[in-house]
């Protein structure tokens, strides 16, 4: 007894010290939203990648879980209606029971965020006054991605189109064009696009995808609040700031098409004000082959003309996409209501080949480097910032002429918000900017010292509570150019329907104004020399004329036609002395130079001296105009002034619905009207030349030799222009310029539709289609011809996805895909037509749950190797598949 005694003794003291070193968890659970309590939360306690203990949260939402071993645990708290939550490296003791109370974010919410970008404040995607989504963090970590543009491909109503590794062409609701910049791109409220020639070249933004904490993405006109140049939307990448994500992230990716892609990205408070980060990245990798038909033709030439293959840059393109960029950001933050962030950043573009409305253009060693300053105090922002661009040793590749772009441009902007009463909100501001193109006479040429544009603005925003469902929503804005005759006024104006507090109706008015560019005003750029096209018979076949193809801007001026020559002008280099010589005006008649050409084609060996000068009456003038898509001619009834340019005016009207429904939906669709006024259209040559007329050219020669003869020797004539039909106001006298124009309205009809469905707490479905009733524009032009203006996109496509997460063991999914339908483009000196296609997307990525701070994530891009073009002129693109490392230590 005395043994059992002893044994019974010694039991209770052991389990008496077990229980003493048995630790205890407990906690609340609350709406992060409404801040109330969430019964019904699955709580679990992992170790690796075993559940150790679990409950559930009461009605009050508490749970407790006791009899655990002290240690370290990772725990997760999972309801069907809310985000996933985690907590890692939980220490639980048994000296101290834990107690977490923590909050959880409504799927509601999360189909819902907060952006900044529609209304220049904060506000929630419902309660913004146009069509916004969101792309947030949790995503963009998800996903590889090569270029931050790449996260909003699938987005309803952009028209997305590769063009290499890392080149695009983006625009929202069509008219794409090559070298765009019709969407206006920001980073942290800063312009991104290339300073003077205002296009987006998103392989040259020094931003990291690791540091963006959210994309926005703003549709239809924005200029009420952004000033010029905002009338198809706004894209914004919004970085975190230093203060608010400590931490290190490591990012490294390798794939096909020898790609090696890593980024860094590293900040850290400095006490309890200051902090910093700095970020990183460097790619590279080979590019899809592309061969220029035009390009290898010229190169050809070249060569055979004696240029040395290894020194020729015509046609000289590179495989290699490389590009490296950094990034700086210093913040002070004495207050929780005020932070003033300085940042630099500087990307080089090693190698790429982007397109350009004169052909592709080999980019080397491109740089682009800005500096921002912005404070935010309350609802007082303000900002100045510089951009600077130097197109390095970059070079066309039609022609090999090097491209030399070290312009700039600064910006100033202020703004503050204020309530007028109780149910008045009011936003106000100003913005002045000045762009200063420095191109060495290479782009701007002979303008290159009268090229610089100043812009003010103002604006006012309001936004005024009618009743507890209904409000309305105005704004304008005054925008000043030094460049444009009258100011241009931009309104907005909404009426939003609340029905519910997670549904709203909106109807909206938005005019916005585009701007003519640097180049529509200032571009002074050779591109090309006419030649008789290889084809021919000898020995015209390939000869080189006297004639040279410029792209010009139009001046304040405009451009204006001589038609006191009985009739209209011309000039030409074969003038005869008698004339006034090569350059003087003369009446539009080919007759008059038949002697100088007679002599010219002597030196061809063609002798035609025993052929005396016809007259007007006995051989017409064709008028003819170049094509510059296929370098061909084609007949003109005359030429009309240009004017000079005037901003494109766009108005919008949108009735748009976005809702979350039965917290686990969310559906946007928008239906919209717009009208272009003053649409600026495409390059196009708008100097015609003097051709013989075939025709009678063939019966006056008959006179004089056979009939057989006198036809082909009348077809071969009537292909040399013998003069240009050139204003007052070129620079050349007879070479043919192609500048641009306002064109009259376009008008169309579009819808865009998005939902989303949290199917189960672990899958998603997303669904996007848009549609635009028309994608070629016919307009006459002043001369009564039908010109048929592109939107160089499609009329229908879409995008589907489905998405797969369970952050308890770490696993994430997606499958992606987009449908484009078959489109033209007619976009410089590129035409046709791009077939359509679809393209599927496919990653999966794992979180160790032994180290939250390892991610691999495997993708494919196009995963079926659908091998296909996107765009006239660019690459055809084929599969690539990528797996990614991503440290966050």
């Amino acid at each position: 007894m005395r043994r059992i005694l002893i044994l019974l003794l010694f039991m209770l003291a052991s389990a008496t010290a077990a229980a003493a070193q048995q630790a205890s968890f407990s906690g609340t659970i609350t709406d992060s939203v409404a801040g109330t309590a969430v019964n019904g939360v699955r709580v679990e306690l992992f170790r690796g990648i075993s559940v150790v203990a679990e409950t559930v949260t009461d009605e009050d939402g508490r749970f407790s879980i006791s009899a655990l071993e002290p240690g370290r645990y990772r725990v997760v708290f999972t309801r069907i209606d809310y985000r996933v939550r985690q907590v890692w490296d939980v220490e639980l003791t048994a000296e101290e029971p834990l107690r977490l109370d923590i909050g959880m974010i409504p799927l509601a919410y999360a189909l819902n965020p907060v952006v900044v970008s529609a209304a220049r404040t904060e506000q929630t995607v419902l309660d913004a006054a146009a069509s916004v989504s969101a792309i947030e963090t949790q995503e963009i970590v998800a996903r590889t991605e090569l270029t931050a543009v790449d996260f909003v491909a699938g987005e309803s109503a952009v028209d997305y189109a590769q063009t290499g590794l890392t080149q695009q062409e983006v625009v929202v609701r069509g008219f794409n064009n090559v070298a765009s910049g019709a969407l206006l791109v920001l980073t942290d409220f800063r312009y991104a696009a290339v300073p003077s020639i205002r296009i987006n070249v998103y392989n040259t933004i020094p931003i990291t995808n690791e540091d963006i904490t959210r994309i926005e993405l703003v549709r239809g006109p924005g200029s009420a609040l952004y000033g010029p140049n905002t009338a198809n939307g706004v894209l914004h990448f919004i970085t975190s700031p230093p203060m608010d994500s400590p931490g290190t992230v490591v990012s490294l990716t390798g794939g096909g098409r020898s790609l090696f892609y890593g980024q860094v990205r590293h900040a850290s408070r400095l006490g309890q004000e200051f902090g910093f980060k700095i970020s990183a990245q460097y790619l590279n990798g080979t590019d899809w082959v592309h061969v220029d038909p035009v390009e290898a033709s010229k190169r050809l030439e070249a060569i055979a003309d004696g240029a040395d293959p290894d020194t020729l840059r015509i046609g000289a393109r590179e495989p290699k996409n490389a590009r490296v960029s950094g990034d700086f950001q210093f913040e002070w933050r004495p207050t929780e209501r005020t932070s003033w962030i300085t940042s630099v950043g500087a990307n080089n573009l090693i190698s790429s080949v982007d397109l350009t409305p004169v052909g592709a253009a080999q980019f080397k060693n491109a740089d682009y480097f800005y500096a921002q300053s912005r404070v935010t105090h309350g609802r007082l922002f303000a900002q100045a910032f510089f951009n600077l661009n130097n197109a390095g040793d970059t070079y066309l590749l039609r022609n090999g002429n090097q491209v030399v772009e070290k312009s700039y441009m600064v910006v100033g902007q202020v703004q503050y918000g204020s309530m007028l009463g109780s149910s008045v909100n009011l936003t106000y501001g100003l913005s002045a900017q000045a762009t200063v193109p420095r191109t060495d006479s290479t782009i701007t040429g002979r303008n290159e010292d009268d090229d610089n544009i100043n812009e003010l603005g103002a604006y006012l925003y309001t936004e005024t509570a009618l009743t507890r469902s209904l409000e309305l929503v105005a704004a304008a804005r005054v925008d000043h150019s030094n460049r444009l005759a009258n100011l241009v006024v931009s309104p907005r104006a909404a009426l939003l329907y609340h029905p519910t507090q997670s549904q709203t109706v909106r109807f909206t008015y938005n005019r916005a104004f585009s701007t003519p560019t640097t180049n529509n005003l200032f571009l002074d750029l050779f591109a090309d020399s006419l030649s008789i096209p290889a084809g021919a018979p000898p020995p015209f076949g390939g000869l080189t004329l006297p004639y040279a193809v410029w792209v010009e801007g139009v001046p304040e001026t405009g451009f204006n036609f001589r038609r006191d020559c009985n009739g209209l002008c011309m000039r030409s280099p074969l003038t005869p002395e008698s004339l006034g010589g090569p350059g003087s005006y003369i009446p539009l008649d080919a007759t008059l130079v038949w002697g100088s050409l007679v002599d010219s084609l002597a030196n061809l060996g063609i002798d035609l001296s025993a052929i005396p000068a016809p007259t007007g009456a006995e051989v017409a003038t064709d008028l003819k105009r170049l094509d510059v898509s296929n370098g061909t001619f084609e007949p003109v009834r005359g030429v009309q002034d240009i004017p000079a340019l005037r901003p494109t005016i766009t108005n919008t009207l949108e009735l748009g619905y976005q809702g979350v429904i039965a917290r686990a939906f969310m559906v946007s669709a928008n239906v919209y009207h717009t009208w272009k006024n003053d649409f600026i259209g495409a390059e196009r040559a708008e100097t015609p030349n003097a051709f013989y007329d075939v025709s009678s050219l063939a019966r006056y020669l008959q006179n004089y030799v056979p009939a057989d003869s006198a036809l082909i020797l009348a077809v071969l004539l009537s292909q040399l222009p013998v003069g240009t039909v050139t204003p007052e106001e070129a620079f050349d006298p007879w070479d043919i310029m192609i500048t641009y124009r306002n064109l009259g309205k376009i008008k169309f009809w579009g819808a865009d539709f998005d939902v989303t469905a949290f199917l189960t707490r672990h899958f998603a479905v997303r669904g996007t289609y848009s549609w635009v009733s028309s994608n070629q524009f016919p307009l006459e032009t002043p001369l009564g011809a039908i010109d048929t203006i592109p939107l160089n996109a499609p009329t229908n496509k879409g995008s589907f996805a489905l998405l797969y997460r369970d952050d308890r063991v770490g696993l994430n999914g997606q499958v992606r895909a987009r449908v484009v339908e078959s489109f033209p483009v007619n976009s410089g000196v590129y035409a046709g037509v791009v077939d359509g296609y679809a393209v599927f997307d496919a990653a999966v990525g794992y979180q160790f749950p032994w180290r939250r701070d390892l991610l691999l994530v495997l993708s494919a891009f196009n995963l079926f190797d659908n091998v296909h073009r996107e765009f006239v002129g660019g690459a055809a693109i084929g599969r690539l598949v990528t797996l990614r490392l991503r440290a966050a230590l």
